[in-house]
């Protein structure tokens, strides 16, 4: 195997110059940091969302060769439709991006996890429509947004799709927001494992990104300086991670551009934690609950 100096060049191995990716759920959240990544880079974007308003601001904010597809990927038919818009932009994608995610709440949250009449009650009131519209976005979307894409992705000389679930899906919480989210996104990493053997012999590569604690419009609020503050459980959550505090959107953006780029090309079937280390301390049911005194040994 020959070793020359310039095949480690960082504009070589990580480059997305001149690629087309398509990133759903890219005009706010994590989907716009992804998007800024690539535009920055050199790469065509387009951005795909429900939101024609903010897609064009994420558009004109980022700068660079970033088209708006105005769409609703929650049912197959509102995908189908997705594709044909882009059909008349691109005939090739060389990455997809499944962003678009969406998590509804307990409709009476409460900290008292260890009340039965109080958790029994918040359970009940999760309704059909919770989790049908949570796994239609959540898990619905990127299987028919990728099942699409692939004549697309069949064009490329390096095909990559990339699903970003959450460490929610992979943690049996007991102190969490909300239990479809959570569900939803173990669906998300099962299904990305799936679709990287359904489309082993096209050789697209399909990887998993399980983002930790990022402030967004999911789970932060605008303060008055309009700066994205995370809840008093979310600034909690993220302490308890190995760096202490919540992601930044470069930390979101660097990994996919990993995946995306020629260092990304010997990485399949992939499943990445970027938490910052919290999955080290979540993985029981107890995270974020104090446990009786006497079960401590210090």
């Amino acid at each position: 195997m020959s070793v020359s100096a310039s095949s480690f060049r960082i504009e070589d191995m990580f480059s997305v110059a001149g690629t087309t990716v398509l990133v759903t759920g890219g005009g706010s959240g994590l989907g716009k940091s992804i998007s800024a990544a690539f535009a920055t880079n050199g790469a065509k974007v387009i951005i795909v969302g429900r939101r024609k308003a903010v897609l064009e601001a994420t558009a004109k904010e980022i700068g660079g060769d970033v088209v708006c597809i105005q769409g609703d990927v929650s049912s197959k038919q509102g995908v189908e439709a997705i594709m044909k818009e882009v059909g008349e932009v691109t005939c090739t994608l060389d990455t997809l991006v499944n962003c678009a995610g969406i998590s509804i709440p307990w409709k009476n949250p409460s900290d008292a996890h260890e009340d039965p009449d109080v958790v029994s009650k918040m359970m009940s009131e999760v309704d059909d429509a919770d989790w049908t519209m949570t796994n239609n976005i959540n898990v619905n979307a990127p299987y028919f947004m990728t099942t699409f894409a692939v004549p697309f992705l069949r064009k490329s000389d390096n095909p990559s799709v990339i699903i970003i679930s959450s460490v929610a899906g992979l943690a049996n919480q007991r102190a969490n927001g909300s239990f479809t989210y959570g569900v939803s996104k173990a669906a998300a990493v099962h299904l990305s494992s799936m679709l990287a053997g359904r489309l082993h012999p096209m050789k697209i590569r399909v990887n998993c990104i399980c983002p930790g604690l990022f402030p967004t419009e999911m789970t932060a609020q605008k303060g008055q300086d309009g700066e994205l503050t995370l809840g008093r459980m979310g600034t909690k959550a993220a302490m308890r991670s190995t760096i202490g505090r919540p992601g930044k959107p470069q930390e979101m953006a660097a990994p996919v551009l990993l995946l995306a780029s020629k260092g990304g090309h010997y990485l399949n079937d992939v499943c990445l934690n970027v938490d910052g280390g919290r999955w080290l301390v979540m993985k029981g049911i107890y995270d974020g609950i104090h446990l009786p005194e006497e079960t401590y040994i210090d």
